[in-house]
């Protein structure tokens, strides 16, 4: 799938959550997307696709995954500094369950960091469009996430038909 479907794909389901957000009256227990930032402007291609996503929501809560906004990026990048490479090698665009979620500078790729060390050393979770797509707002949620079952956000999702 190329980039602009890809872009293409989540724009749909970025509004798709937005309205069904709007919709469920428990909503802000368990997921936030914020309104866009449309005067954000970047030439670094390793976070193209995050600050893609800041254009549409500027930062989100997704259950157990925080996505910075745009204002609070900068103040994020002191835990990358600890992983080998520092801030020459990695990005920090949020969290999960606390720990850092972030993008090699180099590959474009996301990893979510335990206790400073890869998750799954050696294994990405895809660039930030798939990351976004299916561990965000889709079925891999599950596999990131300890008891899935039991979260908000994951029930969420299964409703609205995207887990």
């Amino acid at each position: 799938m190329d980039e602009k479907v890809k872009y293409i794909n989540e724009l749909s389901i970025i509004k798709k959550v937005k309205e069904k957000l709007v919709a469920e009256p428990d909503s802000i227990i368990f997921g936030e997307l914020n309104e866009g930032n449309t005067g954000i402007k970047s030439n670094d291609d390793c976070i193209k696709q995050y600050f893609e996503f800041l254009k549409e929501s500027d930062g989100a809560r997704c259950g157990a995954v925080d996505l910075w906004s745009f204002d609070e990026f900068p103040s994020h990048q002191s835990r990358v500094s600890d992983f080998l490479g520092g801030i020459e090698n990695w990005i920090e665009v949020g969290q999960v369950l606390y720990e850092p979620l972030v993008i090699d500078k180099n590959s474009g790729q996301v990893y979510c960091f335990c206790q400073g060390h890869p998750a799954r050393v050696g294994q990405t979770l895809g660039d930030f469009h798939y990351f976004l797509l299916n561990y965000v707002f889709g079925g891999k949620y599950e596999e990131l996430i300890p008891d899935a079952h039991l979260d908000d956000w994951y029930q969420f999702l299964k409703r609205i038909g995207l887990a």
